[in-house]
């Protein structure tokens, strides 16, 4: 057991490391984007006037207004998505498995394949959506459609599912660890008590995994709100998210435009973790 006091000189110490990591990589790098969001006149430089302009002109577009809705909406159904589905697998692996190698293997079955990069599976999903894809070419053998089907590839539905099968396991991965937490007995002595397996799950088994199902619905959001890669890659230039605005800007060297959106999609991030914290105690997942 640790002897170091929480306020202690020691304790500082041994937090500054941490501290100027965050700073270098966290602070100082937002800090640098708000900056360039108020830079103002002509030309691009530090000497610019801070203004508010480049924040008005943002604001007074109607398209980029509704982009913003378009990107909270979208996120939200993919926490939805993500979140009963990856609720089902870890209630399945912690409470319905018995057999312990079994449920170590499909564990590691659900977690090897995101050991890849995110963006070489985003582009993997790329011959299955298309229009002589696997998906296209099972639909026409089973007899289910008589043409291939255009909506997967190049389209908000081909992101849908490609992140779906990317954050699932970001929403399932707290409540694994959650449900391992609840002791058998809980479970037991209300069924002891004849309570029906749908009040055991309503009165004890989902309320004591709902900081893990906070947890994996913010880690979700996070990455589904800045996820630009998937977006570009399954949803080419038909589809635009605030996360690809912000590509798109910088790409066309408009560094105050890219700024802003940047900085319009972090305050979104920042609120909705915000609003999670305030509906439980996540602290819960570490007692």
């Amino acid at each position: 057991m640790s002897t170091i006091r929480a306020r202690s000189p020691a304790a500082y110490w041994l937090a500054l490391p941490a501290a100027l990591w965050m700073i270098g990589a966290v602070v100082v790098p937002v800090l640098l984007i708000l900056w360039v969001s108020f830079w103002g006149g002509r030309a691009f430089s530090p000497a610019s006037p801070l203004t508010f302009d480049n924040y008005a002109r943002f604001f007074g577009n109607r398209t980029y207004l509704a982009l913003i809705g378009q990107t909270l909406l979208h996120a939200a159904t993919l926490m939805v998505i993500c979140g009963v589905l990856g609720y089902c697998i870890a209630y399945f692996l912690m409470v319905k498995l018995r057999n312990a190698r079994l449920r170590t293997a499909l564990f590691l079955a659900f977690i090897i394949p995101f050991w890849t990069s995110a963006l070489i599976r985003a582009i993997a999903w790329v011959p299955f959506l298309g229009v002589n894809g696997v998906i296209n070419r099972a639909l026409l053998a089973l007899g289910i459609t008589d043409a291939p089907v255009e909506i997967f590839l190049y389209s908000r539905t081909g992101i849908s599912m490609a992140q779906v099968s990317l954050y699932t396991l970001m929403a399932s991965g707290p409540v694994v660890y959650m449900l391992a937490q609840i002791p058998p007995a809980l479970r037991e002595a209300a069924m002891t008590l004849k309570a029906p397996p749908g009040v055991v799950f309503r009165r004890v088994i989902f309320p004591l995994t709902l900081p893990g199902v906070v947890i994996g619905q913010v880690l979700v959001f996070l990455n589904v709100m800045a996820d630009f890669a998937t977006v570009q890659t399954i949803g080419g230039n038909k589809i635009a998210l605030l996360s690809n605005l912000i590509l798109n800007f910088y790409e066309g060297a408009q560094l105050r435009a890219a700024a802003v959106v940047s900085v319009i999609l972090m305050a979104c991030m920042l609120i909705g973790v915000v609003a999670a914290m305030r509906v439980v105690d996540i602290r819960k997942l570490g007692g």
